[in-house]
């Protein structure tokens, strides 16, 4: 009997992979391919569409160059930087902004705003409060950026953590959802009713028709359409 593989898709600061697992854990192939970090004093970004082609470039190296093995793939997982966040236009997936990573700290002035409240927000979360999370960023690109601006006065802005576009981008179906374990880094999301908070929403700026829905970290995602090959996304 033909034993199932599962793919492993890796979107870290500096490359994203695509490794291929048995059922014990065992890495059998991989593939990778980098990417570009921009950096100006407290600014940390990367380019929304070079990350997604970068995704794509690794997973079809690593089909190509196991064509024997890529059949028997039963599933496939995403990681990602959870506290880095894009914005996006809800229809056709254009992005509106730079992935602005976890480090970037652009807008720390409304974090220190917020002190008055950092023990309330930690109880809320579970995190201390922090512009590395993606909150304060996400109300920057609303502040910041007219082509968010525009797109959310249109009603068709999207936006949230990286994982979410790149759901967005890499799957047939074209979701935008978004599962705990990145929601969580937006100090936005509440553990205890398992989705967006209003009560830090509010805090933040941050309205809540333009985030993704929340869903659990194993969940029917959608399919990954490579050289043929449809791949359902699980976790």
């Amino acid at each position: 009997m033909t034993t199932p593989l599962y793919l492993a898709l890796d979107q870290g600061g500096h490359a994203s992979r695509a490794i291929l697992f048995d059922a014990q854990g065992q890495a059998l192939a991989q593939a990778r391919a980098p990417i570009t970090t921009l950096r100006a004093d407290d600014r940390v970004e990367h380019d929304a569409t070079e990350i997604v082609d970068s995704l794509r470039s690794a997973l079809t190296e690593l089909l190509q160059s196991r064509q024997d093995l890529a059949p028997r793939i039963a599933a496939a997982g995403l990681a990602t930087q959870r506290s880095s966040i894009v914005c996006w236009h809800r229809h056709t997936g254009a992005p509106l902004s730079p992935v602005i990573s976890w480090q970037d700290r652009r807008n720390a002035a409304l974090v220190d705003s917020l002190r008055p409240q950092a023990a309330r927000i930690h109880r809320l979360t579970g995190l201390v409060l922090s512009p590395h999370y993606g909150a304060s960023k996400l109300r920057w690109c609303l502040d910041h950026l007219p082509a968010v601006a525009d797109t959310a006065r249109a009603g068709e802005l999207a936006f949230g953590p990286l994982s979410s576009y790149l759901l967005r981008e890499l799957l047939t179906e074209h979701p935008c959802v978004v599962d705990p374990a990145n929601a969580s880094r937006t100090q936005l999301w509440s553990p205890q009713t398992h989705d967006w908070s209003p009560e830090l929403l509010q805090w933040f700026g941050v309205p809540a028709e333009y985030l993704p829905e929340s869903v659990p970290s194993t969940h029917d995602y959608g399919h990954l359409d490579v050289a043929g090959q449809r791949i359902p996304l699980t976790v």
